[in-house]
């Protein structure tokens, strides 16, 4: 894939953390990501802020990914879930324009992660972890909103298929 992943960058300050996502958050970003808010929320984070200031651009396998994370994070408790500070104008048009906007609550700023050390995530290599990410990504993303189906519904045909091939090869490359 010839576009590069975004860079994501960590913040943990304690019951919170910051992720500052910075370039075009595709779908090779989308397993790091969803790794690493795992990992904090299994340390007992529940509340995040994206710090999306120099995003780009998010494909839907990212915001399907996105999506999913803040739902388990709603489910945990009524303060649990994703904050946007200044998406850019594409990527809040994008979150628009897929009927998700709404699901995410605006942060008026980092707070402690303006001056804290931010670390930078590395990448995934596992081909069917990241179609399997991207099928389930594009799935929710068509549960969140129904109007979505007809936007996504031949791409997790080909991901379904594409993940039954690569399952029957035993493929994980």
């Amino acid at each position: 894939m010839g576009i590069a992943p975004a860079k994501l960058y960590v913040a943990d300050l304690g019951e919170r953390a910051v992720v500052r996502i910075t370039g075009r958050a595709n779908c090779l970003s989308s397993v790091p990501f969803k790794r690493v808010i795992n990992g904090l929320i299994e340390r007992g984070r529940g509340v995040f802020t994206l710090d999306l200031s120099g995003c780009q651009l998010m494909d839907s396998t990212f915001l399907g990914v996105l999506v999913g994370l803040n739902r388990t994070l709603g489910q945990a408790g009524p303060d649990g879930g994703f904050s946007l500070y200044k998406p850019t104008e594409s990527v809040r048009v994008l979150l628009d324009n897929l009927g998700i906007l709404e699901l995410f609550s605006t942060a008026e700023s980092l707070g402690q992660a303006e001056t804290a050390e931010l670390l930078e995530v590395g990448e995934a290599s596992d081909k069917t972890e990241l179609t399997r990410t991207s099928l389930e990504a594009h799935r929710t993303l068509i549960d969140a909103n129904p109007g979505n189906e007809t936007k996504f519904k031949e791409v997790t045909r080909f991901l379904e298929e594409d993940l039954r091939r690569q399952e029957a090869a035993g493929s994980s490359d």
